[in-house]
């Protein structure tokens, strides 16, 4: 019996510190084509953009939730190794005042990447008129440290986007 509940069992991923995750099933855009310039231009820090393709939203990685708006819409990670994180979810969503988001974490939390933070109502998003492109942004890089990301494509929520 214990050998079937492992077989049901599902395998909980393990990843480095280093590691950066796809936050969510989506589409991987260039930032040049973000509609607002300040993340377009990078002005926070080297962006990755995405299309989201579902509502779930994860840590993209290991490190402590050191900010959560609760509006839901942006919420930043301090990396086990230093790295400063912020994911910021549309464009103006902030305007929602919350609508449209669940939150499953909390402000202070230890995470994990893959780790769920929060769900998005895409649909309700676009219904109200905003854009829905979201931005991971290295905002507190290592020192002199350029990553490399996948430029382009579709990834899975989890899926390691460091090269």
């Amino acid at each position: 019996m214990k050998l079937f509940s492992k077989l049901l069992k599902k395998e909980e991923k393990i990843y480095s510190d280093n590691d950066i995750v796809a936050l969510a099933d989506a589409q991987i855009i260039p930032v040049s084509e973000v509609n607002d310039e300040m993340f377009a231009q990078e002005m926070l820090g080297q962006t990755i953009a995405f299309q989201l393709l579902d509502h779930t939203v994860v840590a993209p990685c290991n490190g402590k939730l050191e900010v959560l708006y609760p509006t839901g819409h942006a919420f930043a990670i301090r990396m086990n190794n230093g790295r400063g994180i912020l994911v910021h979810i549309g464009i103006n969503t902030v305007d929602l005042k919350g609508h449209g988001f669940k939150v499953y974490a909390k402000q202070g939390d230890t995470v994990k990447a893959g780790q769920k933070i929060l769900d998005v109502d895409l649909s309700f998003i676009k219904e109200k008129g905003y854009d829905s492109t979201t931005m991971l942004i290295i905002t507190e890089p290592l020192e002199n440290e350029k990553l490399n990301f996948m430029d382009q494509g579709t990834v899975k929520r989890g899926q390691i986007i460091n090269l």
